[in-house]
């Protein structure tokens, strides 16, 4: 297993511990920092980051029509998932504080790149549900 992979498996498993903590309060929490989110992502190198930055998107769709009941067929742990990698996400003092030029977000990408590689499933149907190619996100 090369470092990357290393990395992006012990970042997967500390997000799994914290998405056990995660709560519907978070989710207002999320949703009430939504163009915080928005606005961080958009600092991403979109010629490297496109389907990333488009799959930020998509989750924060997703938790607002999972808060609101328009959307209820996915599994909690997915939710979970994905909301611990927005809060870490929004959180400039993680393990590489945001400031640092160029490398600060690249932590934040590695660790979406792992939610959203285990949940792509349940991402895929949420597509599906909005009419969404998914082909724009994956």
């Amino acid at each position: 297993m090369n470092r990357r992979n290393r990395a992006e498996v012990e970042v997967f498993k500390e997000i799994e511990i914290e998405s056990t903590k995660i709560n519907q309060g978070d989710l207002k929490e999320i949703i009430s920092h939504q163009k915080k989110i928005k606005e961080k992502s958009s600092k991403l190198d979109l010629s490297k980051f496109k389907k990333l930055f488009n799959q930020i998107s998509l989750a924060l769709d997703l938790i607002k029509d999972f808060k609101a009941k328009k959307y209820t067929k996915i599994p909690w742990r997915s939710i979970a998932l994905i909301a611990v990698g927005i809060l870490y996400f929004v959180n400039p003092f993680d393990l590489i504080p945001d400031m640092l030029p160029l490398i600060g977000i690249t932590d934040d990408a590695l660790l979406f790149v792992s939610v959203f590689k285990s949940i792509q499933f349940d991402l895929k149907k949420y597509c599906q549900w909005k009419g969404l190619n998914s082909e724009k996100y994956f």
